[in-house]
């Protein structure tokens, strides 16, 4: 069963079940509402997700497209530091707003927070393929370039202290952009996402520290990588890392040795399956990078809770760690 149909039918009994005609996007956001409301009950030691009532959009104008982004600046002295967070493929910056606390501890914690809109749902990543859809061939490094430019303009964002997180189809835009624009990331952090191997080989990313999430049973971005030609949704896909490789890259260009430590971390769901080990080694000038293993995890952030029809495509979700929280501790960490 597609992805698109698991939505379809999710709209289709949530319409039932409120007596309404199905408005799908009315339909996506009170399920997503309910949803980020029961998953704050159930982890209560979390902050609570994105609420796109404190955001605003902003349009841009790239090589005659009109695009956008979303913002929310929090209050206090100027400059901020910019957390760029970055949607997955077939979703857009709405969506990513309400999987991450990053919103909320935007505004609590005195970081700006912007979510850029590919086009077409699709960062034109550098590997010449998706794994749904039409490739894109956008030029995203100029367009986040520019949305990087225009919070420092307006808003009173750092250029010195920007931050790029992103998952799946966002976590390789993210490495694409560190390594395409070197020298204009602080850290940077993407969620289960590998290297591609011809990324690998013309990488100019400086040494920083970065952050990784990756699960072992990722249906879609697998933890052991991927060979050259892998077809998937009828599409030849590129050479990817493993998850461990990808990471050791980025750990031997911030000349991190050995980890430091590795601990596995409190269980806090019982009906969670999956479980949480946090890696870390330390870098250049004392600062580590840190790699989160969820074992059994599938290809998603953290801490959100789905169905059993979308985990049946995408595998389960961990439940020990808070993405939001995890990412902006280690990017504070590096100021």
């Amino acid at each position: 069963m597609t992805f698109r149909k698991i939505i379809a039918i999710g709209f289709m009994i949530a319409a039932t079940t409120m007596g309404q005609a199905a408005n799908p996007q009315t339909i996506r956001e009170r399920i997503q509402e309910h949803r980020a409301a029961r998953q704050h009950e159930m982890n209560p030691v979390f902050p609570p997700k994105g609420d796109l009532r404190q955001a605003r959009t902003v349009w841009l104008t790239l090589d005659g497209v009109r695009r956008s982004y979303l913002i929310a600046v929090p209050g206090g002295l100027r400059p901020f530091p910019v957390v760029v967070l970055l949607h997955g493929g077939t979703e857009d910056a709405e969506q990513v707003w309400r999987q991450t606390s990053l919103p909320t501890l935007a505004l609590r914690e005195g970081f700006i927070i912007v979510a850029p809109n590919a086009l077409n749902k699709h960062w034109n990543d550098g590997r010449g393929t998706v794994l749904g859809g039409v490739p894109s061939t956008a030029d995203d490094i100029g367009f986040l370039k520019q949305v990087i430019a225009d919070v420092v303009a307006k808003d009173g964002g750092n250029p010195k202290a920007v931050f790029m997180v992103g998952a799946s189809n966002g976590g390789f835009m993210t490495m694409h952009f560190a390594c395409q624009v070197p020298g204009s990331l602080q850290a940077a952090s993407y969620v289960v996402s590998d290297l591609p191997a011809t990324e690998e080989s013309q990488c100019a990313a400086p040494a920083m520290p970065w952050l990784a999430m990756n699960g072992t049973a990722d249906p879609i971005v697998p933890f052991g990588g991927m060979k050259a030609g892998t077809v998937k949704n009828g599409a030849p896909q590129p050479e990817l890392l493993s998850a461990e490789a990808t990471f050791d890259f980025w750990a031997a260009r911030d000349h991190c040795g050995d980890f430091v430590s590795k601990d596995t971390l409190p269980h806090l769901n019982p009906h969670d399956p999956t479980s949480a080990e946090k890696r870390i080694c330390k870098g250049d000038g004392g600062l580590p990078s840190i790699e989160y293993v969820f074992q059994g995890g599938g290809h998603s952030w953290p801490n959100l809770q789905y169905g059993p029809l979308i985990r049946q495509v995408i595998g389960d979700s961990n439940q020990d760690v808070d993405a939001g929280q995890a990412i902006w501790s280690f990017f504070k960490g590096t100021l």
